[in-house]
């Protein structure tokens, strides 16, 4: 059976590891220890990528998590706070994916325990996940034979399952003024800042209908108060579970853009456009969730199927041919200083867990 002490003290052990995109070494080097005291041979892929396997019955399942964190996420202190695992305040928690991966992990040694035969198993820990699926857009997918998948990265109880997530697509502009002396000669300026609020006010932005969201959530420009600043930075996304609805949102910020240029020839605009995933849409009665379901009935939990305005790396697996569906992992409030961990909700995922594993 899975442990509560021996999971809560993993998943705090790995909170303490500083994990951000792109720094994520010391966290490989845990993760990958630990799978192969478990007994899974570990390997991974020209982007890193960890990769492991532990031989099994039937058609291999893959169980994935990633490994990196959002900012501020450096010097994390979790504490236990009744049944519930938050940070101290002043960074994110790292739930959001540490939950996962200590679920797995768990899972794992709970099956392995209990002797009896098990599933053959196929655990993928991507980098990069936060900010662009870029581990899994990088993961060697010959090095993978499973067609059926659990992505533990969702928000909320492990029996939320997400069938329908919405593409994504990335905008950046670079807006590029006059510079002068705002107390001298102002009127020889362009202020690429007050271009970009232009911009910032014609833009669709927020949610657009159920389906549709848009945010620019970076604005970053100028030098000094006593200087026009000449130039500008935008970063923002948006997104939609319809391709149709994407493109249209699309079209309009595009609009926008050639507006205000047309309002200030003399600037210089800069816009780049780029989807970085695409939607999915499962069919409930596809394997992988008739697997989760069997295995949330054992727990004695009814599965919750749901939407999301979120991706991960289950967008990349099935554009790939991987039928992976995203589940909770008892964090609440993902990317946040006031994120939370319900402890009794990690076991459950980490039971469940351990139900696919051994399966039928």
């Amino acid at each position: 059976m899975a442990d509560q002490e021996r999971l809560v003290k993993t998943l705090i052990d790995l909170i303490k590891i500083d994990s951000p995109s792109g720094e994520e070494d010391a966290m490989d080097a845990e993760v990958s220890s630990r799978l192969e005291s478990l007994g899974l041979k570990v390997s991974h892929d020209s982007f890193n990528n960890v990769i492991a396997t532990l031989e099994g019955e039937g058609r291999p399942i893959m169980l994935s998590a990633h490994i990196d964190t959002v900012e501020p996420g450096r010097g994390i202190k979790p504490m236990v706070d009744g049944g519930i695992l938050r940070s101290d305040g002043s960074t994110i928690l790292g739930g959001d994916c540490k939950a996962g991966v200590a679920i797995i992990l768990e899972g794992l040694a709970a099956a392995i325990e209990s002797n009896g035969g098990n599933r053959a198993i196929e655990v993928v820990f991507t980098r990069h996940e936060e900010g662009g699926l870029v581990g899994a857009h990088h993961l060697d997918f010959s090095l993978v034979a499973a067609k059926e998948g659990i992505v533990f990265d969702g928000e909320g109880p492990p029996n939320r399952i997400i069938l329908s997530a919405p593409s994504q697509n990335v905008v950046t502009a670079q807006i590029t003024g006059r510079a002068a002396h705002a107390g001298l000669e102002p009127e020889k300026g362009i202020s690429a800042l007050l271009i970009a609020a232009d911009i910032l006010g014609r833009l669709p932005l927020g949610r657009i209908d159920e389906e549709t969201t848009a945010n620019i959530g970076r604005m970053e420009g100028g030098l000094k108060r006593n200087i026009i600043p000449e130039q500008a930075f935008l970063d923002g996304e948006f997104r939609s579970r319809s391709n149709e609805k994407l493109a249209d949102v699309e079209r309009k910020f595009r609009g926008v853009f050639e507006e205000v240029a047309s309002r200030f020839p003399k600037a210089k605009i800069d816009l780049d456009i780029v989807n970085t995933y695409q939607a999915y849409n499962v069919d409930p009665n596809t394997d992988a969730v008739a697997i989760i379901g069997k295995a949330l009935a054992q727990i004695g939990l009814e599965p919750i199927l749901e939407t999301t305005g979120g991706g991960s790396d289950a967008n990349v697996f099935i554009e790939k041919g991987i039928s992976a569906i995203p589940v909770g992992i008892g964090v609440r409030d993902f990317h946040t200083t006031w994120e939370t961990a319900v402890i009794a909700e990690v076991l459950q995922g980490a039971q469940m867990c351990q139900r696919i594993i051994k399966g039928p």
